[in-house]
């Protein structure tokens, strides 16, 4: 395992034939935080050969955040400055997505991603941390937890994946051989749809960034590649729902105190995923999110940074 962390301009780590689509999305990114006046440093780590760019502000703590199947690190705008204020806040763009470079697929995807994630915190130093993760990412996550349990200080599911089979039907017949690179074609109309009837509760959000959070989505799907994407979603879901769902055992053998976020009105994963990581990981507590739907961070942003630092800040009682 090697970690090489470096301070580079995004267009170095690219091929020179996709300057202008990734220069796009590098605009796009920056103007997600600039919506909200976030000022965060682009940097890059070589992991096993593999570019991975991550966001990094703030000092004290560290937490990383890991964002879900769409977009990348910039996804987390409405929490992450909340955060740097207490927190060293490493967000990273997960393998695929944003200016990340992609790793091969391989079952289980969160497993997978996981041991890629590990590598890349190990390669700070850093021995211990709390990590956040949202959807996908906190199925990553959940995984992370069970590698590292001598490292995940706390963890913080905000509507994770991995807690349950249930998924909307569009989804699921995204995870087929022939649908799926279909599906998954992306388009300014596709991200908007998704946005509005899976991603959040279907009310607009904030007009000072909901245009350029929809531009950020839409260039991130541009930028990756199409082919690979459709192999990795095949792992995630299929006709049943997810494939890969922890079990109870694995639920209750977590030590890291969590904190499940859930938005009340989430038409992606249904309130029972998050009432049984609650009730089955030992030191879980639940925090609902009214009137948000699968993506609180963006839905209500200063209540999730508000839940978030609250736990984190919280003394840790004896287990």
């Amino acid at each position: 395992m090697q970690v090489v962390t470096e301070q580079r301009s995004a267009e170095d780590r690219r091929p020179t034939g996709r300057r202008r689509a990734e220069r796009a999305l590098i605009d796009a990114m920056n103007g997600v935080l600039a919506a909200v006046g976030l000022t965060a440093a682009s940097r890059w780590a070589e992991v096993d050969g593999v570019a991975l760019h991550y966001l990094e502000l703030g000092d004290g703590p560290p937490v990383v955040l890991l964002h879900g199947a769409g977009g990348g690190a910039a996804n987390w705008f409405g929490v992450m400055g909340r955060l740097a204020q207490r927190f060293r806040v490493l967000a990273p763009d997960l393998p695929g997505f944003g200016l990340s470079a992609a790793i091969e697929p391989r079952a289980e995807l969160g497993r997978h991603v996981a041991e890629f994630v590990d590598t890349w915190v190990s390669g700070f130093g850093v021995h211990r941390f709390d990590l956040v993760g949202t959807s996908f990412g906190g199925l990553v996550a959940l995984r992370l937890a069970q590698r590292r349990p001598d490292a995940v200080g706390r963890l913080v599911l905000i509507d994770s994946a991995g807690l349950g089979r249930e998924m909307p039907a569009a989804v699921r017949l995204a995870g087929l051989r022939v649908l799926g690179p279909l599906l998954l074609r992306p388009s300014r109309w596709g991200t908007r749809w998704l946005l509005r009837r899976l991603m959040t509760s279907g009310q607009p959000l904030d007009p000072s960034f909901e245009p350029v959070l929809l531009e950020y989505l839409y260039r991130t799907a541009r930028a990756g590649d199409p082919a690979l994407l459709a192999r990795a979603f095949r792992l995630f879901a299929g006709p049943r729902g997810q494939r890969e769902v922890l079990e109870d055992g694995e639920l209750a053998a977590l030590h890291a105190p969590t904190l499940v976020v859930w938005g009340r009105r989430d038409a992606f994963f249904p309130p029972s995923h998050a009432e049984r990581a609650a009730a089955r990981i030992p030191r879980a507590m639940l925090h609902w999110i009214e009137h948000a739907g699968h993506s609180p961070n963006w839905e209500a942003p200063g209540a999730v940074a508000d839940a978030i630092v609250d736990f984190l800040s919280a003394p840790v009682e004896a287990a």
